[in-house]
């Protein structure tokens, strides 16, 4: 029977309902029993939402000196995040911490304090110079001894205004580790919510007030604590108290602007001195804006200067509404810029201010600049200077937004003394402009909402130069995932063997990650960029050799201060070389054989570098130098065989170990180092082939660890020759003691790939722990079982897949965990490094990609890496400075001490409005906006290259002609607006067809539909040319009725959305018509096809399920709808997510997000039931709004393959889901089953700040049915701040609490048993396996 669909106004919330013709009329016939289904229960899900990459946008810059005078630091600060960054000598940015944890959006920030970072240089110059004597002045710099820095307080405090109209005090303290950590207080003075609290905040130039006000109708002065009051507090371990009092007053009227004015009087040693303090603001009542001054001399008058009725004075109509007011230094005096003028405005306590207008040079707008025709003057800045250089003489930067600068000199006496333009800086100018003192010089450091940012230095009668690039993706307008995960398995070996390996398990064929790209920026700055996340390694110095290179060794000289370079030993297929490097990188130069004491003849196999000793072991010669003396001995003397053949070596200080393959089998020789020789002594017969050799030192004594491949049916071994139980005493075992210790390199079903796996690199990482590389590209922890018995056995812990390429593993830097491994192979380079709780598990260690990057080329991906070198040994570097080899380059690189977005820019030089990835093509497809003119483009993902060759096909007398032209048919016109590009797999007779489908708006509103197609070229090697993808319009169709706003496809046809209808068309006879047609309630923002249906998600009426594929369907020629929300909801994007969860065939499972930062879960039973309506499983509410979603295999490879948790199997590998924001964020969302969803709310609810007096929020969700929707979602940042600073000891420190955490964790969807552990204490147990799970629901899907 048909039905009625009618909206209701339901508890203020509009309700679709479905309304049969019995009901509307009354009917009582009776319904047919049985003839509907029962409906389903919904599903009991929830969702854990977590922030992968915060926004990149920077709101502010200050410099700060949160940590003492000595440092010169800046504050970068973001919506959700504030970074503390060191300023080096050499211009680039050191982080020292980040903090995101304040729960609540930065509506603003200022800095109050003295910044006296010139001062103390020049005190600490001048007390060297006459201080020094005879003192070697390399070491008295005073500014590096720990002492000083642990007695020194902060300088100056960072205060943050929150949404929650919160005032945050931030400062940093040294803690007992060395590492600075945050120490924040909040303030707050309201009672209810405020609207806009902080769109407004000024400090005075004494620091003692601080000014905050709404956008309209409130302000308030709040009376601060000293620097020095707040130093004590710290100091004698008391609560930071930094306001004394707090005072109000309401205002008529728009708040357009407001900041203190300074006196001018400033001594050479502290703050301004302060008669009394004025605060001036422009007020707009009723059109009319004012200029009001509020004044008091000391905090007794405050309260009634804040009373008084002021009308102020009626803004000079000459001035224009300000876009800046910039409070001069001078005097009260104080600095208008509006769009079109500038002016001095003076004597503003006598009344009307006197008015002094002036000019400055106007330039024509940066080339590229996508912005205002007429940009204008959006930030200032004032730099720091000595004394009382302010009091006569003020200097202001000026920022314009298109990227020029205007620097301003005034004096007290002649006003405006120069005016300089500068520029323009390659960025856009927004609030985040600030400048950095240095005893180099000025910094400028500036960064826009929709260009990345940098910091340039300023030299006198020179132009900016860019120091330091600051990464920003936003804003980001679309998402896509490039499907190459099944690259690396197409390739068809020949091997037999590989290729029945590769294609027994489905699953290890999805070897690498999908990678992820956003299209972001505007005009000039445009770009797709690569999301990445890591350790960047920044390239300091890249050097190309003539062949290609197996390993590197960096050497220091042992000339001491004489010498200024280091060397780099290169192992060469053949031979190996010497570089001479200056240690500021500057020159480079090889050595020659005759003027060196290295073999450079032959091969090099292993390298001892110490400050006392450096041994080079070749396949010739052993060479010890000393640094008065060299050692050389012919390798054939010391094995005493000529005929053999040395095949690997490992070399210590004290110990030599050579791999020796002599009459068809191999042995191992073990050398002692005595008196500058190598003594033999011990041969060790090995069965099989020798693949990886080292020396290490474990618990039990010094061992020879050595990687075999049998023949036969046996896997790879590693082999444990324990030569000494201590190195001084070389007690060699005998007997069943020289046995070696053997372990499995494998499981039994690997068998079979003995033919092609073999340990390729061992390394020894601290006293128990083993790690070896192999050559199928898997990486082994290998531990003992029992530490303390002394015939131990060793067992594999973890075993981690990297890829198909051979694995090489060393060891890497020490972290205040343990120690941590570098591995490469010819797909990645990643760091493994240990945890906290465990460091001797194995199991649970941390492991990261690692990017190179190149500040010269950003778009350049990150190169293969083969071998790594430390140079912790050159004097001037650090245990970050790497040297790694990739083919014939040698990148002298610097690690960064923590992961973080590491971005990959492809320039665009224009708009990208959207992006699709081409398997068949391997491109990235995107619109370009170059000047208002659109074309389309094909980038290469791997190398950023511009693939495009767009071509026109001209019909000729005999043959089709192909004719290159800028642009394809019915493109290249600025009159042309596209609004969407789509993908089209057209399937038809057995054929597949790839098309990419432009929907665009030309004059007059009409619509064009411009289906094109493309290929691809090959490169040519004769000319050199990379390769091309050609295309042209294959046929278009103009569509008079208007242009369509958004669309989708599935194998036939396409679906194109006009306002509030929605039209199917297919082609038919070589024409496009149109099979059907819908009516929505509001304009579709999003469509999906899902198994024969269409998925509509509208403006303002949330989801919409349509059947066109059914027989009804097609008879009718009319969609049918079959699900439909019951709430009005607004509408952003949608996604499947019947791949991620269990449902069933007919069911869906919809994610969906809307202009008010909120996701929704919505569920429907499918068609056939009483209810089809789709119901809310979870809400959840956000910080941003997301724009897209997406689903993939996103995570590393051995992300996927680690275990879940401890006892728990782990669970099938399923696709990530992640979200963009259009201000570059990326938030990752998990589906949560009911008993997942109730222990991780019960952490959250423990850990998330709660009013004083509040009950304990753990009884809040402890009953299944007390849940709400909303109480579904997990805020995992929460729970990720809950982890980093182990609170669970804190926060669930009851016996109850502990019972309740038990018991969560014994629940069948969490599947923890805890029966078998030895660990005695039982809160112990419940917290370990906690941190473990949260652990795992909170790594990072990237």
């Amino acid at each position: 029977m048909a039905s009625l669909q009618t909206h209701l106004l339901v508890n203020d919330e509009w309700v679709t309902r479905f309304v049969s013709a019995d009901e509307l009329f009354g009917s009582p016939g009776p319904r047919a029993q049985g003839a509907i289904p029962v409906a389903l229960p919904p599903p009991k899900y929830g969702v854990l939402t977590k922030t992968v990459i915060e926004s990149p946008i920077i709101r502010w810059v200050h410099p700060v000196q949160l940590r003492s005078s000595r440092q010169n630091d800046v504050a970068f600060v973001g919506d959700q995040y504030v970074q503390i960054s060191e300023v080096g000598s050499d211009s680039q940015l050191r982080p020292i911490a980040r903090k995101a944890d304040f729960g609540s959006k930065i509506i603003n920030c200022r800095v109050i304090g003295n910044h006296s970072y010139l001062k103390r240089k020049r005190e600490e110059t001048f007390a060297n110079y006459h201080e020094s004597g005879d003192v070697d002045m390399t070491n008295s710099d005073s500014s590096t001894t720990t002492p000083a820095r642990t007695t020194e307080l902060f300088q100056q405090v960072l205060i943050l205004v929150l949404s929650t109209g919160e005032l945050v005090f931030l400062f940093m303290s040294l803690t007992p580790t060395g590492s600075w950590e945050f120490v924040s207080t909040r303030y707050s003075s309201s009672s209810g919510a405020l609207a806009d609290p902080g769109f407004h905040m000024a400090v005075s130039s004494d620091w003692a007030y601080l000014a905050v006000a709404c956008s309209e109708n409130l302000l308030i002065v709040y009376h601060l604590e000293s620097i020095e009051t707040l130093r004590r507090q710290h100091n004698d371990g008391l609560s930071i108290e930094p306001v004394r009092s707090a005072h109000a007053r309401g205002m008529k009227g728009i708040i357009h602007k407001l900041d203190f004015l300074c006196h001018g009087a400033e001594n050479a040693s502290g703050p301004e001195i302060v008669s009394h303090s004025v605060l001036l603001a422009i007020i707009v009542h009723s059109g009319v804006a004012r200029l009001v001054i509020y004044e008091w001399g000391d905090l007794e008058q405050l309260p009634l200067a804040l009373q008084a009725e002021k009308s102020g004075h009626r803004l000079d109509r000459s001035i224009g509404l300000p876009i800046l007011i910039i409070p001069l230094t001078i005097s009260y005096q104080f600095l208008v810029v509006t769009e079109d003028s500038m002016a001095i405005c003076s004597n503003i306590l006598a009344g009307p201010p006197d008015v002094i207008h002036f000019g400055v040079a106007c330039r024509e707008k940066r080339r590229g600049y996508d912005g205002n025709p007429s940009p204008m003057w959006t930030a200032w800045t004032r730099p720091h200077r000595e004394g009382s250089y302010h009091s006569d003489t003020d200097l202001i930067y000026l920022g314009r937004e298109d990227g020029w600068l205007n620097c301003l000199a005034i004096s007290r006496y002649d006003g405006i003394e120069s005016s300089v333009t500068m520029g323009p800086l390659e960025c856009d100018i927004d609030s985040a402009f600030a400048c950095i003192s240095s005893t180099y010089g000025d910094f400028l450091i500036a960064g826009g909402d929709c260009s990345p940012g940098g910091i340039w230095n300023i030299e006198p009668r020179q132009g900016p130069e860019l120091v330091c690039p600051l990464p920003n993706w936003s804003p980001t307008v679309d998402l896509v995932l490039t499907k190459d995960a099944l690259k690396s398995s197409k390739s068809n070996p020949r091997n037999p063997l590989r290729r029945q390996l590769l294609a027994e398990d489905t699953q290890s064929q999805i070897l690498t990650s999908e990678k992820i790209f956003v299209c972001s920026g505007r005009g000039s700055f445009g770009a797709i960029v690569e999301l990445r996340y890591g350790i960047q390694a920044k390239i300091g110095l890249s050097l190309s050799y003539l062949s290609p290179i197996k390993r590197c060794w960096a050497i220091p000289s042992f000339h001491g201060s004489q010498e200024t370079a280091f060397f780099m030993l290169l192992a060469l297929p053949q031979h190996s070389a010497l570089l001479r490097i200056e240690d500021d990188l500057s020159e480079v130069s090889e050595k020659a054989q005759d003027t060196v004491d290295f073999d450079l003849l032959s091969t090099t196999l292993a390298v001892h570098v110490s400050r006392e000793v450096v041994i080079q072991i070749t396949t010739a010669h052993a060479t010890i130098l000393f640094p008065t003396e060299c050692y050389q001995h012919p390798i054939s003397d010391m094995i005493e065989d000529p005929l053999a053949t040395v095949t690997d070596a490992a070399v210590t200080a004290e110990a030599l170990t050579l791999s020796v393959y002599s009459q068809s089998a191999f042995k191992i020789m073990v050398f002692k180092l005595e008196a500058a020789r190598f003594v033999l002594r011990d041969t060790f017969e090995v069965e099989g082939e020798v693949t990886a050799l080292c020396v290490g030192t474990l618990s039990s004594g010094l061992c020879i660890l050595a990687g075999l491949s049998l023949e036969g049916s046996n896997l790879p071994t590693l082999a444990i020759f324990p030569i000494g139980s201590s190195q001084t005493t070389w007690e060699m075992p005998t007997g069943a003691a020289r046995a070696p210790i053997k372990v499995q390199l494998g499981e039994d079903r690997d068998i079979h790939s003995v033919p092609i796996n073999a340990a390729t690199s061992i390394i020894c990482l601290g006293s128990e722990k083993i790690v070896v590389g192999m050559r199928n590209g898997d990486v082994f922890t290998i531990q003992p079982i029992e530490i303390r018995q002394p015939n131990r056995e060793y067992r594999i812990a973890r075993m981690s897949r990297f890829g198909t390429s051979p694995s090489q593993v060393f060891a890497g830097i020490m972290f205040d965990t343990g120690p941590s491994t570098l591995i490469c192979n010819d797909e990645v380079l990643v760091m493994m490094k240990e945890v906290d709780e465990e460091p001797n598990s194995g199991v649970f260690e941390e492991i990261f990609k690692v990017w190179l990057t190149d500040a010269s080329e950003p778009h350049s991906p990150s190169p293969a890496i083969n071998s790594v070198a430390r140079l912790h040994d050159i004097p001037d570097y650090g245990s970050s400075t790497w040297a790694m080899v990739s083919g014939s380059r040698i990148l002298i690189t610097e690690l960064q001490p923590k992961p973080a977005p590491v971005p990959r820019p492809i320039r665009t030089n224009g708009t990208p409005l959207g992006a699709i990835y081409s398997e068949r093509l391997e491109a990235l497809v995107t619109v370009v906006v170059k000047s208002g003119v659109p074309s389309l483009h094909f980038f290469d993902p791997i190398t950023g290259v511009d693939l495009s060759r767009p071509i026109k096909k001209v019909s000729g007398e005999d043959e089709e002609r192909v004719v290159d032209v800028d642009y394809i048919t019915y493109l290249g016109n600025s009159d042309t607006k596209v609004t969407s590009l789509l993908h089209w797999r057209y399937k038809n007779k057995g054929h597949v067809y790839e098309w990419f489908v432009i929907l665009a708006r030309s004059k007059h509103n009409q619509g064009r539909l411009l289906v094109v197609s493309a290929e691809q070229e090959v490169a040519t090697q004769d000319t050199g040319t990379s390769r091309q993808i050609r295309f042209w319009t294959q046929f278009q169709r103009k569509i008079k009725d208007g242009s369509p706003r958004s669309g989708t496809t599935d194998d036939v046809g396409l679906f194109l959305n006009f306002g509030k209808t929605l039209e199917y068309h297919v082609i038919e006879d070589k024409k496009f018509k149109t099979a059907m047609k819908y009516d929505l309630p509001s304009p579709a923002m999003c469509l999906e096809v899902v198994d024969g249906h269409l998925h509509v998600l509208t403006a303002h009426h949330s989801l919409v399920i349509l059947d066109y594929t059914s027989h009804s369907a097609i008879g009718d020629r009319q969609m049918i709808q079959v699900s439909t929300d019951e709430l009005a909801r607004s509408g952003l994007h949608s996604i499947n997510l019947g791949s991620v969860i269990e449902i069933g065939e007919r069911q869906r499972f919809v994610l969906t997000s809307d202009p008010m930062c909120s996701v929704y879960g919505l569920w429907s039973p499918g068609p056939g039931f009483d209810t089809a309506n789709l119901q809310l499983i979870f809400q959840a509410g956000l910080m941003v709004s997301i724009r897209k979603f997406i689903q993939g295999r996103t995570r590393p490879r051995w992300a996927r393959d680690s275990p879940r948790y401890r006892n728990a199997p782990s669970r099938p590998a399923k696709h990530d889901i992640l979200g963009l924001a259009i201000d570059g964020s990326l938030t990752q969302f998990t589906i949560l089953n009911e008993d997942e969803g109730r222990l991780l709310s019960y952490i959250q609810n423990l850990a998330r700040p709660r009013p004083t007096g509040q009950d304990d929020a753990s009884k809040l969700q402890l009953g299944a049915d007390s849940i709400t929707k909303a109480g579904m979602h997990v805020d995992g940042d929460i729970l990720q701040r809950c982890m980093e600073h182990k609170m669970l000891e804190r926060i669930a420190s009851t016996p109850q609490q502990v019972l309740e955490l038990q018991e969560l964790l014994k629940a069948p969807g969490i599947g923890i048993d805890m029966a078998n552990s030895r660990v005695l204490d039982e809160a112990l147990l419940v917290y370990k396996y906690t941190y473990d799970i949260l652990d795992f629901y909170l790594s990072i899907a990237l």
